[in-house]
């Protein structure tokens, strides 16, 4: 009788009995609580001649991880989904062993463990309106014999460790089972170019949480240093990263829901409820926003922040700190998100979010749109507020993002590459740049190249005067009188025409894409 073996190892688990031929799957409920859960209540399926094998989590990437260690181990006839599932990868397990995937035509290079590089065609898991994707090294009838999925997650009465007692006492272990193991399926790597840029300090502004995403992803695929994390997790990461989203409030479900953002709008709305949500409602899981910003510290931050707004026209007091030192320091799980900042001005209502660590593939587009109902809160509140100072009605202002350690994991390249590379293949736009725009025209009598910065409301701010397109460049750049590296690009071109028709006498058009024949 086989026993039970990992064909790529991971760490947060508890084996129960190697012979055992049931799974349980805690996707993102810790594994030890689902255990100490079973201790407490029927201890007698932890002993050594249980039925039970391992307990083992399941989220993001690790579902090409946990399939591999399924065919690996094919006396395994149930796995018991029995956790919190945010993310949906238990609906992707229970998807693929019931055939809901596609090939996609599509190539993706890997690279394997022995330094081999492969192209393999992508696979794509359908959900509701969502697509996982992956390689195409394991499918269902790759298995000698299918796992039966069993559905027993996390409700918010907390009885799902019931459900499992009542399962496993009913429960037949199979008559035989598989003599011999199938040979282990590699786990390749996407293959990423990784090109020199600053770690520190990056920086996005983008009008939604859409264009936004789409940015990031690029960035991090592009510019992300590789780093060794904690418990050897490999990612890709960028520090300090500054995103500011311009209106965050506009944004359509149905964007983001159709290709190439896939993200499932159940998931979107469950999340922004979860988020206003004071208690935590989910046995296992040692922490919610909701409860950290509405009631871990004995009040309501989120109301006395509205409060305290509604109160003094020039607050910068509307600061909301999620970290408990009495217990995150160290902890295994503690809230990414830090802090909030909330501030009035010119009518609006601004916040700056921190995270110390984010993840930007799964975790990145709800953490905003959970943001954006936050604002709504404040502002409702405010406005609604019958001591309010002033006569306004506020309206929501930007969102900036500090993702003191943004990453990617290499296992997730796959799920957002089409969006990546739908970011690359985007027709050039220039954007509005927040420091004005410049008026280019030529004085022939002192020989000069004349040009004029206005603001955005076409007010004059100053004029600058050289005789080449380098002299100038560089009083612009000293001025830093240009924020946007597509405005300097096209202004660097302009001044390279109107330095070649002041030298040969020509009349100069600007934003005319030829030079006039001489």
């Amino acid at each position: 009788m086989l026993d039970f073996q990992f064909a790529i190892q991971v760490k947060d688990f508890h084996e129960v009995n190697p012979l055992g031929t049931v799974a349980l799957c805690s996707l993102w409920t810790p594994p030890s609580y689902i255990f100490d859960r079973l201790k407490e209540i029927a201890p007698k399926f932890l002993e050594k001649d249980s039925p039970l094998a391992v307990i083992g989590k399941l989220y993001g990437g690790g579902l090409k991880i946990m399939l591999r260690n399924l065919h690996h181990n094919p006396q395994l006839d149930t796995v018991i989904l029995c956790g919190k599932d945010f993310a949906g990868a238990g609906e992707l397990l229970l998807k693929f062993f019931q055939g809901k995937y596609e090939r996609t035509g599509k190539k993706q290079a890997y690279i394997f463990d022995d330094g081999k590089k492969e192209e393999l065609e992508t696979i794509a898991i359908s959900g509701e309106k969502s697509i996982y994707q992956m390689d195409d090294l394991l499918l269902p009838d790759m298995f000698i014999t299918k796992p039966k999925i069993l559905e027993l997650k996390s409700d918010r009465s907390g009885t799902s460790a019931h459900r499992i007692v009542d399962f496993f006492q009913t429960y037949k272990r199979p008559l035989t089972t598989p003599e011999a193991r199938p040979s282990a399926i590699p786990l390749p790597r996407p293959q990423i170019s990784i090109f020199p840029a600053e770690r520190f300090g990056g920086s996005v502004i983008a009008e939604s949480i859409r264009e936004a995403w789409s940015e990031i992803l690029f960035r991090l695929d592009r510019f992300g240093v590789p780093t060794l994390l904690r418990k050897g997790k490999e990612r890709r990461e960028l520090n300090n990263f500054k995103t500011t989203i311009l209106k965050p409030d506009k944004y359509s479900l149905e964007e983001l829901t159709s290709p190439p953002y896939n993200l499932k709008e159940t998931y979107i709305l469950s999340y922004q409820e979860e988020i206003m949500e004071k208690k935590n409602l989910y046995e296992g899981i040692p922490y919610t926003y909701g409860n950290r910003i509405r009631s871990h510290f004995g009040a309501d931050l989120l109301e006395k922040a509205a409060l305290y707004l509604a109160a003094d026209l020039d607050g910068r007091h509307g600061f909301i700190d999620l970290w408990d030192n009495s217990t995150d320091m160290g902890a295994d799980d503690a809230p990414c998100l830090v802090s909030l900042y909330f501030r009035k001005i010119e009518e609006k209502i601004h916040l700056t979010a921190t995270f110390r660590s984010h993840n930007a593939t799964h975790a990145w587009p709800l953490n905003c749109l959970g943001l954006v109902k936050l604002m709504e809160y404040v502002v409702q509140k405010i406005n609604l507020n019958k001591d309010k100072q002033d006569p306004y009605d506020y309206i929501i202002g930007t969102l900036t993002v500090m993702s003191l350690s943004l990453t990617f994991n290499l296992d997730d390249l796959v799920e957002v590459s089409s969006i990546i590379e739908a970011r690359k293949n985007t027709p050039y736009r220039m954007a509005d740049d927040p420091h004005g725009y410049f008026q280019i025209s030529l004085d022939f009598n002192t020989h000069e190249i004349v040009v004029q910065h206005l603001a955005p409301t076409s007010e004059l701010l100053e004029e600058y005067r050289g005789s080449t397109a380098s002299e100038l460049s560089k009083k612009l750049y000293n001025n830093m009188a240009l924020s946007d590296l597509g405005h300097a690009m096209y202004l660097g071109s302009q001044l390279e025409r109107a330095w070649y028709c002041l030298e040969n006498g020509l009349e100069f058009i600007q934003d005319k894409t030829k030079l006039p024949k001489t």
